[in-house]
């Protein structure tokens, strides 16, 4: 490890704050867990160093690999992570290092623990749906819940839609608890949120001292929670400042105030509102400090120019990002390609999804060989994901619709749960030439 070169230690594999560090002339020292290696899609850039942990939450196992590697010798400029799951760990860690980063030990337990931020945030003013705890999923106390017609169930430190469920009563609750011990879900304090209806709104941009220096709004197509509960992927739309300027008006106040309430004073975020058409009101549903996933940085970069990536490590360190948005007059949307029960063993290439119009990304996924779920249980399980643009939203739609159909016809499968027979059937139909059926009583060939 050189001592002359200008480093950064940085927790979790985050390609756009690894991209920022290199093209900065600092080397990134990335804190990474098994997941590098065991699934193997992502391989750190020339430049970039790893460290090796068993547990990349876990400030014990940080600690004990960087002194293994010698890294604590490292004169390090800041500290960052976009790992959700250690913000808290992250912020720890900074302090005992004396390193700057974006979110300090005091601030972070709010944008982890979602019924600490509810709290915080209706506190504030902001209008928030009801939130109950539960301490442990294992040992169900019923008496301390409302009756309810609809709620959501999730890890009360969660991330993303995993383990997250749509429960409609408490009959249904008892039993999705019930599946999950039985499934050996290793979080056991979860909250029960009251389900809030609308159009959910994303709301991504950068705050340093204290002020909102960039505010990118969009929408999911249909809200996360019903198109896990309905077995479908996610499509997002980014608004444009002109055309939708009713909503960055409508979302900016909620935006600060929200977060002045929650103490970020620097760093990127990643907000989810509720839209009440009808009220024409927004309602908090949570919000993260870090960036979003889903192609979303490649969108905002599209849209307006902004690299969260490079503004996330600035504010890690301290330094003003000087956020300077310039507006493509083009819509854009992001999809995730949908995957189907079984085992993946063929999909378009990247040149030919790539060739297709309005596609300006692509990133597809999952290794041929693959078994696939019989369900989507979190909103990252997809084969893949494409970002399009185009003139208007209306055509970007259209070619939003046109790929999703267009891969899915052309995604090869062996159907999941399938007998010997249906199998044989199965390949006959995909793959008539390499089929071979019991010929002893036929003819024999010539």
């Amino acid at each position: 490890m050189s001592r002359d070169e200008t480093k950064a230690l940085l927790i979790g594999t985050d390609p756009y704050a690894i991209r920022a560090c290199l093209r900065n002339g600092i080397a990134p020292y990335v804190v990474h867990g098994p997941h590098l290696h065991d699934w193997g899609y992502m391989q750190l850039p020339e430049g970039a160093v790893g460290i090796f942990v068993e547990d990349q939450p876990s400030i014990e196992s940080i600690l004990s690999s960087l002194y293994r590697t010698g890294a604590t010798e490292c004169q390090f400029r800041f500290l960052q992570t976009s790992d959700e799951e250690a913000l808290v760990t992250a912020a720890a860690l900074a302090q005992l290092l004396n390193l700057p980063t974006a979110v300090e030990a005091d601030v972070a337990l709010n944008f982890r623990d979602k019924w600490l931020q509810k709290r915080t945030v209706a506190a504030a003013g902001v209008e928030v749906g009801g939130s109950w705890v539960i301490e442990d999923i294992h040992h169900l106390d019923l008496s301390d819940l409302p009756e309810f017609d609809k709620a959501v169930l999730k890890p009360v430190a969660g991330a993303g839609t995993q383990n997250t469920s749509i429960v409609r009563g408490q009959a249904e609750l008892v039993a999705t608890c019930e599946a999950y011990r039985r499934r050996g879900v290793p979080q056991r304090t979860f909250v029960l949120e009251e389900f809030t209806p609308g159009d959910e709104w994303m709301v991504d941009g950068v705050v340093f001292d204290g002020e909102l220096r960039f505010l990118s709004v969009g929408a999911y197509v249909e809200p996360c929670l019903t198109a896990v509960d309905a077995n479908r992927v996610l499509q997002l739309e980014r608004f444009d400042p002109t055309e939708d300027t009713h909503a960055f008006a409508l979302a900016q106040p909620v935006v600060e105030t929200a977060l002045r309430s929650l103490g970020l004073r620097r760093g990127v975020f990643h907000m989810e509102l509720f839209y009440q058409q009808e009220s024409g009101r927004l309602v908090f549903g949570e919000c993260a400090a870090r960036t979003g996933g889903g192609l979303i940085s490649e969108s905002v970069q599209f849209k307006f120019g902004v690299d969260l990536g490079e503004a996330a490590i600035r504010c890690a360190e301290g330094i003003d990002p000087q956020v300077k948005p310039s507006i493509r007059p083009r819509s854009v949307s992001t999809i995730f390609l949908a995957n189907r029960p079984g085992i993946l063993v063929g999909h378009p290439s990247l040149a030919e999804v790539r060739a297709l119009p309005g596609v300006e990304h692509v990133k597809l996924d999952l290794p041929y060989g693959f078994r696939m779920g019989d369900s989507v249980e979190d909103t990252t399980q997809s084969v893949g994901q494409v970002m399009l643009s185009g003139h208007t939203r209306e055509e970007v739609r259209n070619r939003r619709e046109f790929v999703t159909q267009w891969f899915d016809s052309r995604l090869v499968v062996v159907p999941a749960h399938a007998t010997y027979p249906e199998l044989r059937r199965w390949q006959q139909e995909n793959w008539p030439a390499s089929a071979s059926l019991f010929g002893t009583y036929s003819a024999p060939e010539k």
